[in-house]
């Protein structure tokens, strides 16, 4: 009988090039991909089971994102980390499997102790123009501790009561690009529900008593909105028992601030390059794992 080990590993990928990380029918997806690319690998059988910690949407890039597959124990002690990445990233691309440890047989990565996203709110249309800084951090603050979420999150059957850890600044060289947020698991479109908010608050269309009002009574601020997927980053995600978040390389850590006072065209064309400026970053974040 094959002994077999538990292996955790960590996977980046740039958002646009899937629809979402789920199995879709006739779409290109994160596990669709990751599940031919270990098919081809060969060592986790002709019908590879795995799993992934986090569900992404289309769109939303992953500095990382974990997974847990079974692989005989001879295979994983012949080939190392290493091996293993390497004979995985071989059939992948617009993804890479940046790490891997081993790990027990039952580990489930859906079990983290934290899941922590960015989001780039510098280029949503209101922080293009001048805003007031200070109100939407404070803003920022509000999503703090825990809250019924029904009124930032995609309607469905699941408990809309969420604890969010931190939702803070994310500062590049003092400059507010947009925020950070960390939480043990968060509701669909959660995120990017907080993102729209910020974003008119920027602007001047909601105020802090009507986000506060929102969370304590579980209802739908004035200002609900979706703000885009392709701002929205999974950065990182946390376990007691595992080391892998370590090795992972940094990323946006410089990236190009928005022109002041754009109009509607330039604007458009602005979100062009720095997408296209965010996917290099990754890239080239990528090229010491290859």
């Amino acid at each position: 009988m094959t002994t077999l080990v538990g292996i955790a590993f960590a996977i980046g990928y740039i958002g646009d090039a899937f629809h979402g990380s789920q199995v879709q029918p006739e779409v290109r997806t994160v596990q669709k991909d990751l599940q031919f690319a270990l098919r081809k690998a060969k060592f986790a059988g002709p019908n590879p089971i795995f799993k992934l910690a986090s569900r992404t949407d289309a769109g939303v890039n992953a500095r990382m994102n974990i997974g847990f597959c079974k692989i005989p124990k001879n295979a994983w002690l012949s080939m190392k980390e290493a091996g293993f990445c390497r004979a995985i990233n071989d059939n992948l691309s617009d993804a890479i499997i940046l790490a891997a440890e081993e790990t027990s047989l039952d580990f489930n990565p859906r079990f983290a102790l934290r899941r922590t996203y960015k989001y780039r709110l510098e280029s949503m249309r209101p922080f293009v123009n001048d805003y007031d800084e200070i109100k939407v951090i404070q803003a920022m603050k509000l999503f703090e501790g825990t809250h019924d979420f029904t009124g930032f999150s995609r309607p469905e059957d699941r408990n809309p009561v969420r604890t969010i850890e931190w939702c803070k600044p994310w500062k590049i060289d003092g400059r507010l690009v947009g925020f950070e947020v960390a939480a043990r698991s968060f509701l669909w479109n959660q995120i990017r529900r907080i993102a729209w908010t910020l974003a008119n608050v920027a602007q001047g269309n909601c105020t802090l008593s009507e986000i506060s009002e929102s969370l304590a009574k579980g209802q739908k601020p004035p200002s609900y909105g979706l703000g885009s997927a392709r701002w929205l980053t999974l950065w990182e995600i946390t376990y007691d028992n595992l080391s892998i978040e370590q090795k992972i390389p940094e990323l946006f850590e410089s990236i190009t601030k928005p022109p002041n006072n754009l109009d509607e065209r330039k604007y458009e064309l602005w979100c062009e390059i720095t997408q296209l400026e965010q996917k290099k970053l990754m890239i080239e974040s990528w090229i010491d794992y290859i």
